[in-house]
This record gives C-alpha cells, sequence and structure tokens, in this order.
C-alpha cells in the first residue's frame, strides 16, 4: 500500500478512535481530570515518555497526566499495585508481558489498519480480544563498523537483505584478530534468545501449546553461541564481558558487529561518525520484536476511563506524539504509523534507520503463553548454569532436550 493511502487510513482510524474514545472537555463543567500513567525504563527513556505526555497536556488541557516512572522491578510492582487496588489508569506492557495483566484491563477497541505492521496491529490482543493500545515497536537490527569489513576484504552487508547466519560466522571470524587485550573480536556476545530466532527457532510454537527450544535449530542456535565465546571464537566470553559496555567497544573498533542492536542505542550511533558505521538487519530469521502497549486499568472511574481512551488514542495514533519517540538525544523506540517514519529515518539519514522500520513490518512477535516469565526464567537459569552459554560445561545437544521437557511440563500445568 502506497504511503499516501496509508496515511489517509491513519488519519481517518485516528478520529473514529479518538471519537469512539471521547475527549474530556473543560466545557462540560466537570473540570480537569487527572489520570496516571505508570512506565519503566532508563532515564533518556523516561524523559521521551515525559515529553509525550506535556505534549498531549498541550493537545488536551482538560486532562492531567500524573507520571509514575517505575525504574525497576517494573511487572511485579505493577501487579502488586493492581492486586492493592491501586492501579495506575493508564499502564505500559509489553506484549509478552500482556497474558498476565489482561483480566486488570479494560477491553479497547483498536483498529489494525492504523498501522503498518501486522504484528503492531495485534500486539494488544488476548484470545481475540484488544486489551491494550499499541503505541511503540522495538525491533532489534545489527550495528557494523563499515571500515572493518572493507579493511578486511570483506563485502559490507546490505541495508536490506539479511545475511545468512553462516554468512555471519564466517564473517566474523574473519573479522577477529590478535590475542589478549588487545584482541579485535568480529562480533559482540550473542544473546542465546536472539540467536535462536536468527537460526529459525522459538521458544514455543505458534499456537503456544508445545515448547520447542530444544530441538535442532534450539541446539545449533547455542552451540554457535558457545563456540563464539571459546579462546579460538569471535566474540568476548562473559568473563571478558562481564561490566563493559559493547556499544563503547563497537565506537572504539574492539567489536566490528553489534548484533541485538535496539532503538535505544540510535541516539548513540547517530553521534558517531557516521560514515564509518552501518545499521543493517539482523542475521537469519531476525529477532523477536517487542511491542509496548498501553493497558486501561478495568477499576478506573467513568471519567479517567475517558480520559485514558483519548490519552492512549494520542500516544498510539498523533503524529505529535509519535515523532517524539526518537531523536538524537534519545530514543524509546521506533514509531508504528506510517506518517511517522519519515521523521524517524531523518534523525541520522547515513546509518540506515529504515533497518529498524523494516524489522517492524516483517516481525513476527512470539506467542502468548500463561507464565511466561516464571518459564523463562527457570529455562534461562538452567540453560546458563549447565552450559558455557553462562558457567556451565554441558553439551547443549544434551542439556536443551531435557529443558524442553521441563519447560513442557511447566506450560501443561498452566493449561
Amino acid at each position: 500500500m502506497q504511503a499516501k493511502a496509508l496515511t489517509a487510513v491513519t488519519v481517518a482510524s485516528f478520529l473514529a478512535l479518538a471519537a469512539c474514545g471521547g475527549d474530556p472537555d473543560p466545557a462540560t463543567g466537570s473540570g480537569t481530570v487527572t489520570i496516571t500513567y505508570a512506565f519503566w525504563g532508563n532515564n533518556d527513556e523516561a524523559a521521551t515518555i515525559k515529553s509525550m505526555i506535556a505534549a498531549f497536556e498541550k493537545a488536551n488541557p482538560s486532562v492531567k497526566v500524573e507520571a509514575n516512572w517505575i525504574q525497576s522491578d517494573y511487572e511485579q510492582k505493577l501487579q502488586t499495585s493492581i492486586a492493592g487496588g491501586d492501579a495506575p489508569t493508564v499502564a505500559q506492557i509489553s506484549n509478552t508481558a500482556l497474558p498476565s495483566f489482561a483480566n486488570a484491563f479494560a477491553p479497547v477497541k483498536v483498529d489494525p489498519g492504523v498501522y503498518y505492521s501486522a504484528a503492531v496491529g495485534k500486539a494488544g490482543n488476548v484470545g481475540g480480544t484488544d486489551y491494550a493500545v499499541p503505541f511503540v515497536a522495538k525491533s532489534k537490527v545489527m550495528a557494523i563498523n563499515k571500515a572493518a569489513f572493507e579493511s578486511a576484504g570483506l563485502a559490507v552487508p546490505s541495508g536490506s537483505d539479511p545475511m545468512t547466519t553462516a554468512d555471519f560466522v564466517a564473517a566474523a571470524r574473519k573479522l577477529t584478530s590478535g590475542s589478549g587485550a588487545e584482541k579485535v573480536y568480529g562480533s559482540a556476545p550473542l544473546w542465546y534468545d536472539g540467536w535462536l530466532a536468527a537460526e529459525g527457532g522459538s521458544y514455543y510454537s505458534a499456537d503456544g501449546r508445545t515448547c520447542t527450544m530444544g530441538n535442532a535449530d534450539g541446539v545449533r542456535a547455542a552451540q554457535v553461541v558457545v563456540g563464539s565465546t571459546k579462546p579460538d571464537g569471535f566474540a568476548p566470553s562473559p568473563a571478558d564481558a562481564q561490566g563493559q559496555d559493547m556499544f563503547q567497544w563497537f565506537a572504539d573498533g574492539k567489536v566490528a558487529m553489534l548484533p541485538d542492536f535496539g532503538p535505544w542505542n540510535i541516539a548513540k550511533i547517530a553521534a558517531l561518525d557516521t560514515s564509518k558505521f552501518l545499521i543493517v538487519p539482523m542475521p537469519g530469521k531476525g529477532e523477536p520484536m517487542e511491542v509496548d502497549s498501553l493497558g486501561i486499568a478495568k477499576s478506573a472511574p467513568e471519567a479517567e476511563v475517558t480520559a485514558a481512551k483519548t490519552f492512549t488514542t494520542f500516544m498510539s495514533t498523533s503524529p505529535d506524539a509519535q515523532k517524539l519517540l526518537a531523536s538524537t538525544t534519545s530514543a524509546l523506540g521506533v514509531p508504528v504509523i506510517q506518517s511517522s517514519l519519515d521523521a524517524f529515518t531523518s534523525i541520522a539519514p547515513q546509518v540506515n534507520l529504515r533497518a529498524f522500520t523494516d524489522a517492524v513490518t516483517n516481525a513476527v512477535t512470539t506467542a502468548y503463553v500463561k507464565d511466561k516469565v516464571k518459564i523463562e526464567s527457570a529455562f534461562s537459569t538452567d540453560l546458563n548454569s549447565r552450559t558455557a552459554i553462562g558457567s556451565g560445561e554441558e553439551d547443549p545437544a544434551v542439556v536443551l532436550p531435557e529443558l524442553q521437557a521441563q519447560c513442557q511440563q511447566m506450560l501443561d500445568a498452566t493449561k
């Protein structure tokens, strides 16, 4: 669909959503309505959120938004506030955590046609009902040092077509040189969960009923991660990387490729000599995308619900809000509406920010699984303790099928 047509759909859908949600109006005599909004993030991400709140309040002077920035243990603290009858009017929630919180949120109306990505449009949906309004995408890409590729006699990767995982490993090995403190690595450490997706694997089947991380794709992904950190590997070991800033290593030329590169790094890469660096797609099948949405508390008073609908619609579909998601000073994520993409890609035109939006368009979000955090925490703890992905020494080909069986037992217990 052409951008012009999509923009028209976006505007029409925004107007429809706004009409449905209502707009607290001082002329009604109701006065200012105050709603609370809970969110997480680092200092820069919080600053981005607060700038979006300010834009909303300017456009909607009859609504006051009280920011509740939760800096650690967000989901636990949100769950506690809900259980204690003190739920925020609006809560930011990721698509992966939404199933655990859906019962606390009121159903909302979401028009998937507003968004340029089908994955974004369904991110707030659980069991066929929308419980949250999508407002920011957090897709993953890879940053590369073009000068390192050229020095090694390697072709610079395409900004639109992903490398195969095999080509990535071959390039990473060739880009690695030296030893000890002087060693230059072909890649920063690989994240197992991300590399699992790149290799075509996943934690669960598409319907979320079967654990699948112990199959051939999962074993292959683990073996690549383990092999990458061996003495003759192409990535720093967990011990060498402990406490180190991998982006700084990348900027200093100590690592040539930086996989699992999130949008929160946009301001950092924009500050570098962008003629030497490039953003390209993640290798293979890419990585799962996180989409953060906004849920409205089922327990909120009617006046707050009306104001909250106006607020969530603004954050989700207004260009005035979406254009604030990323800048040269801070970035929360990637816009989810077509009309804001040109402003997003123009932040650092030389480094190919379009790779982020391509990843949003092509992304497949992970299956909804009850007790997902508990299941995956147990899996990751055991994987790290038993294999060289963490501190262990066991063979992933032996460990992963066993952990998959344990995962299945936990998954079955939730049904």
